[in-house]
């Protein structure tokens, strides 16, 4: 799969008719959209072309804001350590609509459903097989349902094309769907997906979208929209692990999930493929993570930038003897004018860059813990915290390699203390993975969570105390420049 991103990203995809009072020429290195989908061939390039979107969406060096904005930075996880770009003011909730990464990410999601919603319109006048047909298109669907649950997240009601968009007016006619009618169609696409999509690939094509990645995120939509009996039945086809028909499971080394050597490893569920060596395709997350101030010390190429930096708040909430803290952070340590200052960074992508930006790391969407912690919170919000305990503790003695750390029904008697020991062990099992804030505004926690962390750490630094408020600060700002140019969409408050 990275072999045909890396083919598919290398050309360029456009439309090259000219009219005829002009000199025809035709750009080498564009594919006209005749050709493209005009065989199996074309079709599966245009797909490709559609999981290359996910690289803006998750992280791109030469393009693409990353969902680590939107999903770690605001948490009580990490922080922006810088103040240009904007970075900053997604930590202390102080977006305005021309932050030019609201303006990115957005175009992002749209570029992504774009293609999507061309293949879908074109793909059944294409001579192949309907399996493979069939396929492609539960592979878009897949792509564009995963786009359209992150926006919801992060804006709410957004605009919902379904169709392929024509000409700028046709664009222009769309307003902001309601969250209920966004939510119905990333089911409705996720189910579609689930239905055609197989269960592996060959090794060649690892990375595409399976049925248990559909079956997955399907049971994540259903947990963030408070459905806890679907959440649970979805994911239960999942299990028991390692016996699945996808053999997903636990690996047994915590720190073997991250290695990019070990990729799409079997307690991958999906992740976004990205390949360093200088074609565009390498992935930015390891100088842009580790501490700006360390220069080439962590990094040998490209250094650091200091955009997702771990906060105290998620050091302090690891227990000394949790395995999982030293695989998860490292520390850069600098001392100016006799003032000795911590910096923390995540380890989870480690990688020897090949140019700046420019590493091998995957960014793993959902693993198999994630679907065992979100069915133990389904089944917590059903029966109670009977049976959820067991899930979390497989989590945990994985962690540490025994059962001598378990959790204890004394410890987890109630439904309310279940529902805490849930989301800590999500934050320390999955830190740095895309999943805190949504966690927190999944369980109506995030103001909660942040005025306390605030509270707690700028008090403490001797910093003026921020505190966060609902409505406004558990959504961004839909971007300017689209309000701008669409009088149909309206602003969050």
């Amino acid at each position: 799969m990275k072999k045909y991103i890396l083919t598919a990203l290398l050309l360029s995809l456009g439309v090259t008719a000219c009219k005829k009072s002009y000199i025809e020429l035709q750009d080498p290195t564009k594919i006209s959209t005749t050709d493209l989908y005009a065989d199996a061939n074309g079709l599966n390039l245009a797909v490709t072309a559609a999981y290359g979107t996910l690289q803006d969406i998750y992280g791109k060096g030469t393009s693409g804001t990353g969902m680590y904005l939107f999903t770690d930075v605001p948490s009580d996880n990490s922080n922006a350590l810088v103040s240009g770009a904007g970075l900053g003011d997604f930590d202390l909730f102080t977006v305005a609509p021309e932050n030019i990464n609201l303006t990115t990410q957005w175009q992002s999601f749209y570029r992504c459903i774009a293609r999507c919603n061309a293949i879908i319109a074109r793909a059944p006048a294409v001579n192949m097989t309907a399996t493979l047909r069939d396929r492609y298109i539960g592979e878009v669907k897949f792509l564009r349902a995963l786009s359209y649950f992150n926006a919801v997240q992060i804006w709410g009601g957004v605009p919902l094309v379904t169709t392929e968009i024509a000409n700028i007016d046709d664009a222009l006619s769309y307003g902001r769907a309601s969250v209920a009618d966004v939510y119905a169609q990333i089911e409705k696409d996720f189910t579609d997906a689930e239905s055609v999509l197989p269960v592996t690939y060959a090794t060649t094509d690892l990375g595409r979208a399976t049925n248990g990645a559909a079956k997955a995120m399907l049971g994540k939509v259903y947990l963030t929209e408070g459905n806890f009996t679907k959440c649970k039945a979805k994911l239960a086809e999942l299990l028991p692990k390692g016996s699945n028909a996808w053999g997903y499971d636990l690996l047994p080394n915590y720190a073997d999930i991250f290695s990019t050597t070990n990729e799409m490893n079997k307690e991958i569920i999906f992740a976004v493929r990205y390949t360093k060596g200088g074609y565009g395709t390498g992935s930015p997350f390891f100088n842009w993570f580790i501490p700006n101030q360390s220069g080439s010390t962590i990094a040998t190429v490209g250094g650091g930038s200091g955009f997702n930096s771990i906060m105290q708040d998620l050091v302090d909430a690891f227990p000394a003897t949790d395995p999982r803290k030293a695989v998860s952070i490292g520390t850069y340590t600098t001392t100016v004018n006799k003032v000795t200052t911590n910096y923390y960074y995540t380890k989870k992508y480690t990688d020897v860059p090949a140019n700046a930006n420019d590493s091998n790391n995957d960014w793993i969407v959902i693993r198999y813990a994630d679907v065992e912690l979100m069915y133990a919170e389904a089944e917590n919000e059903i029966n109670g915290p009977a049976n959820a305990i067991s899930y979390v503790n497989d989590i945990r003695r994985r962690a540490y390699g025994n059962t001598t750390n378990d959790l204890t029904p004394a410890q987890t008697a109630t439904q309310a203390s279940m529902r805490l020991a849930i989301e800590n062990e999500r934050r320390l099992e999955l830190n740095m993975e895309g999943h805190r804030w949504f966690d927190l505004l999944r369980t109506n926690r995030a103001i909660t969570v942040m005025n306390a962390s605030f509270t707690k750490y700028q008090t403490k630094n001797g910093a003026n105390v921020i505190q966060i408020s609902a409505p406004h600060n558990l959504l961004f700002p839909i971007p300017l420049r689209e309000i701008q140019i669409n009088p149909k969409l309206t602003q969050n408050p």
